[in-house]
């Protein structure tokens, strides 16, 4: 916890990973690209589109309302000292002794990751060649967690195995729906 939140500090994280902690600055444009896709795009886009959203309806209340209340891991910042910790537009150092609640949310799984992770896999896999892109958007998006002392690893590694599992899930819902489409389609020839 404290490599990915103390060790690794320099002035580019510190001005870029608090980015990732509000919503606004990275959800709005993937919003605009997926209504542009939506609007836009062909069925295959369309399609692509609606399974994004798939995805979206099992990651987060997954981790949220399902995962993070039935293990009840206390934040990193809630018990941690010594942590440095984005709060309210700037860096604080987390007392010792902890003494105030900074986040009152479970850890475990990170949202963040969770979601992150299967859009990443589910975008790498629509757009093989821009696999990259969605893979390093969410391993940035899970390192920022540790990094602002909100998360530990191993909440943004559960995120990612649960968000792989959503990603699977909504895989093979589709293609089995696809081979069902296909056998319709053949059977009508």
């Amino acid at each position: 916890m404290y490599f990915f939140n103390d060790a690794i500090r320099n002035p580019i994280f510190n001005w870029l990973m608090p980015i990732f902690d509000y919503d606004h600055y990275w959800r709005i444009p993937l919003i605009i690209a997926w209504l542009a896709l939506m609007i836009l795009g062909k069925r295959r886009e369309r399609l692509i589109g609606i399974g994004a959203l798939v995805i979206l309806a099992l990651t987060d209340p997954i981790s949220s309302r399902v995962i993070k209340p039935f293990i009840g891991r206390i934040r990193p910042c809630n018990v941690l000292p010594d942590l440095n910790m984005w709060k309210d537009g700037m860096w604080i150092i987390i007392p010792d002794p902890v003494i105030e609640i900074y986040r009152g949310s479970w850890s475990f799984t990170s949202s963040h990751a969770t979601n992150t992770g299967a859009q990443a896999l589910w975008w790498g896999w629509a757009y093989p060649k821009t696999r990259w892109l969605w893979w390093g958007f969410a391993g940035i998006i899970g390192l920022s967690r540790v990094y602002i002392g909100i998360h530990y690893p191993l909440d943004v590694l559960g995120g990612w195995i649960l968000g792989g599992i959503c990603f699977v899930i909504v895989w093979l819902l589709v293609d089995f729906l696809s081979k069902k489409v296909r056998k319709c389609e053949s059977m009508k020839v």
